[in-house]
């Protein structure tokens, strides 16, 4: 006998690919594989589930809370990513007096700034989907 969590991992290794980004799945199921690239710290996969999963006109509270999750995320590797131009900003003043050096700090700091600059675009793009859903939420007289 087959186990549904066999007939699971089944489908999403043959259809899901091919069905998964054009928003036909169930909610749960985005907002679950929105948690499991988050767990692998995969911030882009994040992103597109909770925004295929936002297509469904009922933004509940769990698509919510999720959503909070991964612009936390964001928030905390954008910081990281700045504490990292400041050490590569201090070894540069230190450490950059030959060239070879000194264009690798700049390759660095150019690395740094897009990931840093990535990261902001999606908690931007994560702040506008959230304040869209909280905007349509019916608040009680």
């Amino acid at each position: 006998m087959v186990g549904l969590n066999s007939l699971f991992k089944l489908f999403r290794k043959t259809f899901a690919p091919k069905v998964e980004d054009r928003g036909f799945l169930p909610r749960l199921y985005y907002l679950h594989r929105a948690l499991e690239a988050l767990d692998e710290d995969d911030i882009d996969a994040a992103v597109r589930m909770i925004t295929l999963a936002g297509l469904d006109k009922k933004k509940g509270p769990r698509w919510r809370m999720v959503c909070q999750q991964i612009i936390f995320r964001c928030r905390v590797l954008i910081s990281l990513h700045q504490k990292q131009m400041d050490q590569i900003n201090t070894e540069l003043e230190i450490f950059g007096k030959t060239e070879d050096l000194r264009n690798l700090y700049l390759r660095l700091q150019e690395v740094e700034n897009k990931a840093r600059d990535i990261l902001k675009n999606y908690e931007l793009q994560l702040l506008e989907q959230l304040s869209e859903s909280t905007a349509n939420v019916v608040q009680p007289s």
